[in-house]
């Protein structure tokens, strides 16, 4: 009978840390999926380096950008996401080097962490 409460205790618990962690790797989904991502005019902005953020649940990053020749040339994770993977940053920050644009595809199955990137590089470069 012991062994029986023991393993339904540990069963229960078990539940009860899947049930949160599970919340908390899904709060916000829906927010940052309808997330938009605006374009930057990269002939607006001057040399230099600017420091962008974007602040929402798990996905909140901190980026510095540098710009030269009013292209971008450089960026940088000061703070990054929760769960990071330096793979999906370096595919989403390679895909705005190339185009020198925000309107690039997200890195396949880390649609959420790419916008989250770009919505810093936007409010970096904002005027």
């Amino acid at each position: 009978m012991r062994k029986l409460t023991v393993f339904l205790f540990l069963l229960g618990s078990l539940t009860v840390f899947s049930s949160c962690s599970l919340l908390s790797l899904t709060k916000g989904l829906d927010e940052m999926m309808a997330l938009e991502v605006g374009e930057i005019s990269l002939s607006a902005v001057e040399n230099g380096s600017y420091r962008g953020s974007f602040t929402f649940e798990r996905w909140s990053n901190m980026l510095e950008v540098t710009v030269q020749g009013h292209a971008i040339t450089a960026i940088s994770i000061i703070k990054d996401v929760r769960f990071a993977k330096a793979e999906v940053s370096n595919a989403i920050f390679k895909k705005v080097l190339d185009q020198q644009s925000l309107e690039v595809d997200a890195v396949s199955g880390s649609t959420v962490t790419s916008k989250a990137y770009l919505k810093s590089i936007e409010l970096a470069l904002q005027p």
